[in-house]
């Protein structure tokens, strides 16, 4: 059977190009604008009309807003594009320097400290950065000066005084709890805080420097110093009440110290967890001690 031959396959048919546009309400057939595009502005600006009809091409009208806009970012009268060029901000900056005044250097805006602001409040550094921050920005000198003295140097004097509050109701807090703690021990607060400068000073404090005097005014502290008094013989206050309490000898002081519950050194003498109790022990032992050698020396006389 004879082979049938396929008949040729046209080639594609292109989609017929629609012809120009001959207008619409407002262009014209080139893409220039239309006279009834001037014709037919919206009420509010319809008073630009002369000024938009120099314009005859969307791109010549784009054109002109984009030099507009950045003469008037010259100017100082509208923020700048992201991409404004170079000379464009350079122009805007030393325009907005010459109406607010801003000095040539950053330096020269000569930031002081108020005299009410303490020393140990004002950081030159960091005031040195919040130059260099507004004479980067045009910021007026006369705002800056606001600025430290009114509105920062408010600021920091609230938080001083307030501050010196926090720190006066902690120092009282110390010294209750270690009132507190005296009481508890039965030692008046006189001769408790005599006892705790004693020890110390016996530990190398020096009660003329107003930082170890500052320590010492720490309730842990304080009661550490007047226990180390009494521990190492260093306490007026125990040797006195205990002569106070039992008569002139060692003998009788000891007894006393030992049987009489009215002696300050019985509770603690008697008593294992009293804080006192090892310095009172040793104490009290020191006197038994005297009152054999003063027996032993009445013997042999």
């Amino acid at each position: 059977m004879p082979e049938v031959a396929e008949p040729p396959v046209a080639p594609p048919v292109a989609p017929p190009v629609a012809p120009p546009s001959s207008g619409s309400a407002w262009a014209n057939a080139d893409g220039t604008f239309a006279p009834s595009f001037y014709e037919t502005l919206p009420e509010d600006i319809r008073g630009l009309k002369d000024d938009i009809s120099k314009f005859k091409t969307p791109s010549e009208l784009a054109r002109a807003y984009a030099h507009n806009k950045h003469f008037a970012g010259q100017k100082g009268l509208i923020p700048l594009d992201a991409n404004a060029p170079k000379e464009v901000r350079e122009a805007r900056k030393a325009l907005l320097d010459s109406i607010g005044g801003v000095p040539k250097e950053a330096k020269d805006y000569g930031l002081t400290r108020p005299a009410d602001v303490p020393e140990r409040a004002w950081d030159p550094a960091y005031v040195a950065k919040v130059q260099d921050w507004a004479y980067k920005h045009s910021v007026p000198p006369s705002a800056m000066k606001e600025l430290v003295n009114d509105v920062t140097g408010s600021q920091v004097k609230a938080q001083l005084a307030q501050q010196q509050v926090n720190e006066q109701a902690f120092w009282d807090g110390q010294r209750q709890t270690f009132e507190t703690a005296i009481k508890a021990e039965g030692i008046p607060s006189d001769k408790a805080n005599a006892l705790a400068e004693r020890g110390a000073t016996a530990l190398g404090f020096d009660m003329e420097k107003p930082t170890d005097k500052l320590i010492l005014q720490n309730a842990k502290v304080r009661l550490a110093m007047m226990r180390h008094a009494i521990a190492t013989g260093e306490d007026a206050y125990v040797a006195g009440e205990a002569a106070k309490g039992g008569g002139g000898d060692a003998l009788a002081q000891a007894k006393d110290a030992a049987e009489n519950p009215a002696n300050p050194l019985f509770e603690a003498l008697h008593n294992p967890r009293h804080p006192q109790h090892a310095a009172v022990k040793e104490q009290v032992d020191q006197l038994w001690r005297k009152a054999a050698a003063q027996q032993e020396k009445r013997r042999s006389a």
